[in-house]
């Protein structure tokens, strides 16, 4: 990754709190490899395609994030017509458990480790207290353990919260085959097929949603994951860092 300055590295990579500058938990994540993603970028025409499906993507699931954290708010946003079936499927979820928020779009700071994070979620899901991480992938992914151990072991300096636990929400919407087991994806402008298991000319659904929810209780291999990033990362970074140190 290129920065052209010291204060460039600093707003993309950290945050500044309280006059002490913090690396940022998606920025320490970022260093390890994702082979399954280079995969997909190689099979794009060229870099600039897989740029504007990237933009386009990330804005799909801003927006998806930001109607689902509104609803989580108490508040009655407008629902795009775009993300109507997702934000259904949610709202389903969301009735048939019993949910109290606590926190949300909150920023957590390890001091012990030297890293900082924003939070999505800190609720108590049916009795038990943690973070709550939306995602708006097709699939949960281990790389997001990584992720959430982390906000967890910034909470766990503060020694008033009990013991935490962590989910993952994960929030899409597909069309489904009425003939085989494929779905059809729209993300970014990108369309994509799964599941096909023998040839089918396809007769697509209507557009409906879908919630996974998972409750992560790798804690103790998850956060060494993390923090073996978070050494690389600074190894990666040692130019840059040695200028704030």
């Amino acid at each position: 990754m290129f920065y052209s300055n010291l204060d460039n590295f600093k707003s993309t990579c950290g945050y500044e709190i309280d006059g002490i500058w913090y690396p940022r938990v998606t920025a320490i994540v970022s260093i390890k490899a994702k082979p399954a993603l280079y995969k997909y970028y190689a099979g794009l025409p060229d870099f600039k395609t897989g740029e504007a499906i990237k933009v386009k993507s990330a804005e799909e699931g801003t927006l998806l994030h930001e109607t689902i954290e509104a609803i989580l708010k108490n508040e009655n946003p407008i629902v795009p017509d775009s993300i109507k079936p997702a934000i259904a499927a949610f709202q389903n979820f969301y009735k048939s458990h019993n949910i109290t928020v606590h926190k949300i779009e909150e920023r957590v700071i390890s001091k012990k480790h030297w890293y900082a994070g924003t939070m999505d979620v800190l609720a108590e899901v049916d009795g038990k207290l943690g973070v709550l991480d939306i995602k708006t992938s097709y699939s949960i992914f281990r790389d997001f353990s990584i992720q959430t151990s982390a906000y967890v072991e910034a909470l766990k300096e503060i020694p008033t919260l009990p013991h935490l636990t962590r989910w993952i929400l994960r929030i899409d919407q597909c069309q489904k085959c009425s003939s085989c087991p494929a779905t059809l994806r729209v993300k970014g402008g990108n369309i994509k097929i799964r599941g096909e298991r023998r040839k089918c000319e396809h007769s697509w659904n209507p557009l409906q949603g879908e919630v996974e929810f998972k409750e992560l209780i790798t804690f103790d291999q998850d956060i060494k994951a993390f923090l073996a990033c978070k050494d690389l990362w600074a190894w990666e970074n040692e130019y840059w860092l040695d200028k704030i140190r």
